[in-house]
């Protein structure tokens, strides 16, 4: 925890020390929203050497739209490259470049569509899926580790999760409109797709928004990237198979809180299963 508040430090001192070059640079073509635990950084660092891809300085993702919103657009802009410099690396890559960031927090929140859709009305969605039992087994590790979470049990923290959430999107809705809870202890909440989907497909519609599946990834990277190059509009490149950022709570839970979370979740596994054009993997492994 205090190496990354460092790290956050340092890069609020170069933010802030580029900000007056904001009306220079570019903003993102697409954002990748969620969901956390499922497959986001592995999807950037593919992405990432791609030459006609471009990140933000330092980071995979800058976080405006859900925990910064109250900082200005010029502080957003800061982030990314001068569109100078996306000029030049367009001419060597031999095509546009294509300008993003990383941040799985944007799903779940529900102010964040609305305001991508304001703010970057162009801008393309990709949200990647993963079994919502495992997923929120792995947040729960993850944020264990990096101090959010005070529980040492998995199902206290289920059992404690209504509770937590309770009032959260009134204190969401605020400045600077952080609930912490809501960003660090959401292990269900998380996991019902279905709402957050609908969110993103009302505010930008559905042909700008991608949905993929952490199984599919890890089964089939390379036709699995495939589609998210086409998608961003970007040349195929083939992509080193790997995983980035893997938190493992060794054993599985246990039957009880996976049977929670599968109750939880059927409703928007079964949305899923209607809406999209194939259905979530953990469906046939249930």
């Amino acid at each position: 925890m205090g190496r990354y508040r460092a790290f956050l430090a340092g890069l609020r001192v170069v933010q802030y020390a580029v900000r007056p070059t904001a009306r220079w640079r570019a903003t993102p073509d697409f954002l990748i929203v969620g969901a956390q635990r499922s497959g986001t950084t592995t999807l950037y660092r593919a992405l990432e050497p791609h030459p006609a891809v471009e990140f933000p300085r330092f980071t995979k993702g800058v976080h405006w739209f859900d925990v910064e919103y109250h900082r200005p657009p010029a502080w957003y802009r800061s982030n990314f490259a001068l569109r100078a410099t996306l000029d030049r690396r367009a001419r060597a890559a031999g095509e546009p470049v294509v300008v993003g960031e990383a941040a799985p927090y944007y799903a779940f929140h529900p102010f964040v569509p609305g305001r991508i859709a304001e703010r970057l009305p162009d801008a393309k969605l990709v949200m990647i899926l993963r079994d919502p039992v495992t997923r929120a087994w792995s947040q729960f590790h993850h944020e264990r580790a990096r101090g959010w979470e005070p529980l040492d049990d998995f199902e206290a923290a289920l059992e404690a999760e209504a509770a937590r959430l309770d009032g959260a999107e009134s204190v969401l809705a605020g400045r600077p409109g952080r609930h912490l809870a809501h960003q660090h202890q959401s292990y269900v909440a998380r996991g019902r797709y279905a709402e957050q989907i609908e969110r993103l497909w009302a505010a930008v519609g559905r042909d700008r928004t991608l949905v993929l599946y952490t199984d599919d990834l890890e089964r089939d990277p390379g036709s699995t990237l495939d589609r998210l190059h086409d998608f961003l509009g970007v040349s195929r490149r083939p992509v080193e198979p790997g995983r980035w950022n893997p938190r493992t709570g060794g054993s599985l839970p246990s039957a009880a809180a996976a049977e929670r979370i599968r109750e939880a979740t059927a409703e928007s596994d079964a949305w899923l299963a209607s809406e999209l054009p194939t259905p979530p993997p953990w469906l046939a492994a249930t």
